[in-house]
């Protein structure tokens, strides 16, 4: 089998609160190219509907972070905008939008992740299962 041909463009996912969005960028961008695309995709009207959502102006609003795992616990560390893409990221990589304060500090990551069963637990069946017929 022929190795496989890196793609063309990327397709990297950002998050934050409930909210996932889909970015398509060429591998040749740059992280400010990146944090374009999720600027005006934060400034659509779905995203001011909701109150909690942060409202953002400009690129320097927010750093996009990359989810690292290390022994004190879990740690989202900034890309630098200047960087470019290949080799930097994975195609369909999970980035995550840490918006600035007031003060321009680097707020936590707010993310919520959907949970994987309902809420309201189904009631098991009533017995339901193979046994022996009743002698007669």
């Amino acid at each position: 089998m022929p190795p496989r041909v890196a793609p063309k463009s990327y397709q990297i996912l950002v998050k934050t609160h409930q909210v996932t969005v889909f970015l398509t960028v060429p591998q040749s961008a740059t992280i400010a190219v990146l944090k374009d695309e999720a600027l005006s995709a934060l400034s659509s009207r779905v995203a001011t509907e909701d109150e909690n959502f942060p409202h953002v102006s400009s690129t320097d609003d927010f750093e996009l972070a990359r989810k690292e795992k290390s022994r004190s616990g879990v740690i989202y560390d900034a890309l630098e905008p200047e960087k470019n893409i290949r080799g930097l990221l994975a195609n369909w990589e999970v980035l995550y939008f840490q918006f600035r304060d007031e003060e321009s500090n680097l707020m936590p990551v707010d993310v919520s992740q959907p949970a994987l069963v309902d809420d309201e637990e189904e009631e098991p069946p009533a017995n339901k299962g193979k046994r022996k017929a009743p002698s007669e």
